[in-house]
């Protein structure tokens, strides 16, 4: 009898006492009683464009402005209004996911510490819409809803891979294929990759061809490089042509100087590096194919690719490889 009693004393501590001394050393110590969320359990927030401020260096000047103004600005100075909406609005994702990706990165020195400038040669093109406007007179009210409804109907949409904005890079014309990032710029990166890009025949800047004397191609290359020594016979002058994959050319020897693609249509101010040089009749003529760089998207593919009905996700995935579209999230702000 009296070990049963004491077995239900035992029993009684366990079940009552213990439970009460837990607590209460646990609410001594402040510590929580409630499991602590993961980090896949705890969601981010996400941002609309009128959430984010961009810093742009244009003019001498520093701005500070909405991200949908500032988009709006960049669709129109960069793309036609008169294209297909889907295409606009490809331009509109591709530029926010560029200008985010400048956002996350050092402000720039050459921009007087902004995160973006209004050169497209460096940055992007930007202008107000309204002054973007003025220029298209009577349709300007159809065309200033048209870039307005682009950017409000992707609002904080961006191009991710492995879950990071991308390096969204565009381009007007492709000649007929884009270029591999690392044949343009020597870096491989996965989502610039070459693609077939039908379409880019419609553009008005597909071809054009560039006539030299020689004499004048002579002057110009030897400004760049004096060391070219150039034999008797002008077709001799260019050789040993290295071409990418799309056509482009990545190196060539110009009067037994070696020089890049990219160099050699700095110099000439031409379309493309995907070129060709012919010599007869006494003169030069370089033709090239394409305008741009030729990276990534190709807007007058996205142009062609939207009047088929494809929507500008399927653009965007067709011209970047391996991306998905997600939201701005607020550690992407600045």
């Amino acid at each position: 009898m009296r070990r049963f009693l004491l077995l239900c004393v035992c029993l009684w501590i366990f079940l009552f006492v213990a439970p009460l001394i837990t607590v209460g050393r646990n609410a001594a110590n402040d510590v929580p009683t409630l499991p602590v969320p993961t980090a896949e359990e705890t969601e981010k927030k996400e941002l609309s464009d009128s959430g984010v401020t961009v810093t742009l260096s244009r003019n001498g000047s520093v701005e500070k402005l909405p991200l949908d103004e500032y988009l709006a600005g960049v669709v129109a100075a960069e793309m036609p209004a008169l294209f297909p909406e889907e295409a606009l609005k490809a331009q509109a994702v591709a530029a926010r996911t560029y200008t985010m990706k400048k956002i996350a990165a050092a402000p720039a020195a050459e921009h007087n510490g902004a995160a973006v400038c209004a050169n497209p040669s460096h940055c992007k093109a930007y202008a107000p819409l309204s002054e973007t406007a003025a220029g298209w007179s009577g349709d300007a009210e159809k065309y200033t809803e048209k870039i307005l409804r682009a950017v409000e109907e992707t609002d904080g949409e961006i191009l991710l891979y492995d879950g990071e904005p991308i390096t969204a890079v565009f381009h007007s014309t492709s000649s007929g294929k884009t270029e591999n990032a690392v044949d343009v710029w020597g870096g491989n990166v996965p989502y610039l990759v070459s693609v077939e890009s039908p379409g880019d025949k419609e553009s008005p800047r597909y071809e054009e061809e560039k006539v030299l004397l020689p004499d004048e191609f002579k002057k110009k290359f030897s400004e760049k490089y004096p060391d070219a020594v150039y034999d008797e016979n002008p077709e001799n002058w260019i050789s040993k042509i290295s071409r990418s994959s799309a056509g482009g050319v990545k190196s060539l020897s110009v009067a037994g100087v070696a020089v890049k693609g990219s160099d050699f249509r700095s110099v000439f101010g031409l379309n493309s590096t995907n070129f060709t040089v012919s010599y007869a009749d006494g003169e030069l003529k370089i033709k090239t194919r394409g305008y741009g760089h030729g990276v990534g998207m190709s807007q007058y593919g996205a142009r062609a690719m939207a009047l088929e009905g494809k929507k500008y996700d399927e653009i965007l995935k067709s011209y970047y490889s391996g991306v998905t579209l997600g939201k701005i999230q607020e550690k992407a702000s600045s």
